[in-house]
């Protein structure tokens, strides 16, 4: 039996490669297909490996170091006293600093003052050219910063508070951003007041008896966020879990992994499986002729499935090593494209040996369906070159509504916030799988209706059905493709939606601390004014109550809600401000209003947070007997910003409640969003200011306008990345299908060409194939995105629901618009004439 099987798939083997060499077209064809992601996927996870693991990570943040430790330099000699016998420290401080720019303005820029040759920096820093800083005189500049100042070994440049001048001796990157301009310095050096300072510790022994102690009286307690304490005294000590992403963090990115993953699979053996069927039709005959010389329906099989074994093969060794061979040829675009350098190379062998196993899977699944046809076909129909028909289709039709019930009530359970992320990809899988296995019976009843359509689409269409099998592969290809790119999109927007409530003041505001203000004195403010497109620059007073130093109000009512998204950034939004109509104007960019001005005489408050305001009242204080509710203006809706002042007061009504105003921002409001170099200059006024004072002290401030804070991948690009791919995937859907089909109409197109037919008629039908393959699958894949999305964005308490109408037609309509277009633009309207097998 073992002999037989053996035998029976090295001949089906050799069938197949000998077939594969004789229809290479089709052959070229699928190993494309089957290549291209393997390719990419070694790329990917061995650049993963190498920058971007959670073990990198770790490297990238705290070297070789088992803790680190923070606090007061009192602190910190007490808590190394405790360390075991043979423990080494390594001192670490981050702070920030001025550097005279060779244009002649100043700006501030990131420094960190280590040893970064020390072996637990390892990781942490790379050294591109020269040697490390050992003197005060010496500095490292990063390449970045060194490509600002045009910098070189060897040069010197002006830094630090108050300025100094610096020899360059080496080139070092931060291996934790290769974008940031910064500077580097012997660990005793300091270029300003106010570096955060710490120690890197490799413990001897074993780390975790003494970073997890046993609780007990006098001895160290760790409470599990980095935070330590010991009889009164406290200190953070960051370790190597502790920076590990949670639980819940790791489970949902594994989960959107395996979503990407399976849609990205399901693609492959949908586009190849139609190949494929094309292929095992074409091979008919050839086939019948082996089951008529005794080959029983499995061995018939095996010959199409030795077909997806030995190009799936091909492709997982030609793309592993394209894959390597990239990685190694442009290791310095990863490192730009990853932030991070690539540090002790190395290759993961068992992913790469996972995805080349995961593309002969692929080839064998595509292969499959047809092999199973193949393997069950009449022997007498084969062999006289006749179609069969089958009712399998409602079978599977059947089974596609079972998983789309089952989706959609797995996507019910998950849609919460304490449901789980697995349930969410089990849904979304559902659904997709659903709409695959009901495809070929929509196929084949859309083709009812081929009599309404002209000549060219009733041609495209009849043909679709009568090959719904390779149609419905296509379809579903295209409905995965469009299925992903909805669900991230409206993921991405319900995300970067929530995010725009997190604003700190209005787009192109500057928001500078109270201390910039008193640098710079009245005659700063202006020409710092001057230098922004400026409206106004307003010096806030916030009003502040001495006997609850620290406390802001809101309403009573607002205070016990339990807010999300945009209500949660209106209840940071609750800052009492002391002043008239100047600052209103510099709160909303407008002129006051009659009535708030009215308002302020009045004693009542000015509201720039409607949330706030509850019957027409904000509380504006908060007494032995409870709020003191102040009658309300409201003269911002819907916007909150969470460092401008909820409220308005005049200083009248202040001391009548009991406040004292204090200074706050300095708030400069903008007409449009500062250029770079007007921002530039600005930085230079206000850090000249500060340079001059007597003394000089604290960090140097740094002149950015107010923008949206998105944490993560900018919305907007992950949307035009999932546009391009699924535009790319669409197109080539809907290519392969058209190509397919052009190949099985060969004879009728030659036929049609040989009793007169304008070569238009060519280009029409050709378009009307591609129309009818993404018209479908565009649709079916909007369906199956917006429930895993949905369940998402319910699951997430951090995401809003919104629909992006306009990016929603842009990545199912644009796309299929374009695959018409090409298939009718490239195809040949001169077909030859072909003589009919007879």
């Amino acid at each position: 039996m073992t002999g037989e099987l053996v035998g029976s798939w090295r001949t089906a083997v050799r069938i197949a490669r000998r077939s594969a060499a004789r229809n290479r077209g089709r052959s070229v064809l699928i190993l494309l297909m089957l290549l291209l992601p393997a390719y990419a996927a070694t790329l990917l996870v061995v650049a993963w490996a190498n920058v971007a693991s959670l073990g990198r990570d770790l490297d990238f943040q705290i070297g070789a170091a088992d803790v680190v430790l923070s606090a007061e330099p009192a602190e910190l000699r007490r808590v190394v006293a405790t360390l075991p016998a043979g423990s080494r420290t390594v001192p670490h401080a981050v702070g920030r600093t001025v550097v005279a720019l060779p244009s002649g303005g100043l700006a501030g820029h990131e420094y960190e003052a280590t040893d970064p040759t020390d072996p637990l920096n390892r990781g942490r820093y790379v050294l591109r050219a020269g040697t490390a800083p050992r003197g005060a005189a010496e500095v490292a500049l990063s390449s970045a910063m060194a490509a600002r100042l045009g910098a070189g070994i060897g040069d010197q440049i002006e830094a630090g508070m108050p300025q100094r001048r610096l020899t360059v001796v080496g080139i070092i990157d931060l291996s934790r951003s290769l974008k940031l301009a910064a500077l580097v310095v012997p660990p005793d050096v300091a270029l300003s007041a106010g570096a955060s300072r710490s120690l890197l510790v490799d413990v001897a022994g074993d780390p975790s008896v003494w970073i997890r102690p046993p609780v007990g009286p006098g001895e160290i307690t760790h409470h599990g966020d980095g935070s330590w304490s010991e009889a009164g005294q406290s200190y953070t000590a960051t370790d190597r879990q502790s920076l590990s992403p949670p639980a819940a963090y790791r489970a949902t990115q594994a989960a959107a992994t395996a979503l990407v993953v399976s849609f990205a699979a399901a693609q492959v053996v949908l586009l190849t499986g139609a190949a494929f069927l094309v292929g095992a039709r074409r091979q008919r005959r050839e086939l019948a002729l082996i089951a008529a010389v005794g080959g029983n329906p499995r061995q018939v099989g095996r010959v199409v499935l030795a077909g997806g074994l030995v190009l799936g093969a091909v492709a997982a060794g030609i793309g592993s090593a394209l894959g390597l061979a990239t990685f190694a040829l442009v290791g310095p675009t990863i490192e730009r494209v990853a932030d991070h350098p690539i540090i002790d190379v190395s290759v993961p062998g068992w992913s790469v040996a996972g995805v080349a196993a995961a593309t002969i899977a692929i080839g064998l699944v595509a292969a499959y369906l047809p092999a199973r046809t193949a393997g069950r076909g009449p022997l007498r129909a084969a062999l006289g070159g006749l179609r069969t028909r089958s009712r399998a289709d409602l079978g599977w039709l059947g089974l596609g509504l079972v998983l789309l019930t089952g989706g959609t009530v797995t996507l019910f359970q998950a849609a919460r916030p304490d449901g789980r992320t697995e349930l969410i990809v089990a849904g979304g899988v559902a659904l997709l799988l659903g709409v695959t296995a009901g495809t070929p019976a929509l196929v084949r009843a859309i083709g009812r209706t081929a009599w309404l359509l002209p000549l060219s689409g009733r041609l495209a269409l009849r043909h679709a059905a009568r090959h719904h099998l390779r149609t419905a592969a296509a379809v579903a290809a295209v409905s995965a493709a469009v299925a992903g790119s909805v669900a991230l999109t409206l993921v991405g927007a319900a995300r970067g939606e929530a995010a725009q409530a997190w604003r700190d003041a209005r787009d192109g505001q500057v928001l500078l601390p109270a201390e910039a203000a008193a640098v710079l004195g009245p005659d700063g403010i202006g020409r710092l004014a001057d230098a922004l497109p400026a409206r106004s620059a307003v010096a806030l007073r916030t009003a502040v109550d001495p006997t609850r130093p620290g406390t802001r109000w809101a309403h009573p009512e607002v205070m016990v809600e339990q807010l999300t998204g945009a209500a949660a950034a209106a209840a940071d939004q609750v800052g009492i401000a002391v002043g008239g109509a100047e600052t209103i104007r510099a709160v909303t960019g407008r002129d006051a209003t009659t009535a708030e001005l009215d308002a302020l005489r009045n004693g009542a408050a000015v509201a720039f947070n409607d949330r706030l305001v509850v019957d027409g009242q904000v509380a504006g204080a908060i007494g032995d007997d409870g709020p003191k509710l102040l009658p309300a203006v409201v003269a911002v809706r819907g916007e909150y910003f969470r460092e401008l002042p909820g409220v308005l007061v005049s200083e009248a009504t202040a001391r009548r409640l009991g406040l004292t105003p204090t200074a706050g921002h300095l708030l400069v409001d903008t007409t449009r969003t500062p250029r770079p170099d007007e921002l530039a200059a600005a930085t230079t006024i206000l850090l000249r200011a500060q340079l001059a004072a007597e003394p000089v002290r604290g960090a140097p401030f740094t002149v950015e306008p107010a923008a949206v804070r998105v944490a993560g991948t900018d919305p907007r690009t992950m949307f035009y990345v999932l546009a391009v791919v699924s535009a790319v995937v669409t197109v080539a859907a809907s290519l392969v299908a058209v190509g397919l089909a052009g190949s099985e109409m060969r004879d009728d197109l030659s036929t049609m060409t040989a009793v007169g037919a304008a070569p238009g008629v060519r280009r029409r039908i050709t378009a009307a194939q591609a129309a009818v393959v993404v018209g479908l699958g565009a649709p079916l894949g909007l369906l199956a995105g917006i429930g895993p999305a949905a369940g998402y964005v319910a699951f997430d308490a951090g995401a809003d629901w919104q629909t992006p109408w306009g990016r929603l037609l842009l990545v199912v309509a644009v796309p299929a618009a374009l695959a018409t277009l090409l298939a009718a633009t490239f195809v040949r309207t001169r077909p030859g004439l072909a003589r009919r097998a007879g």
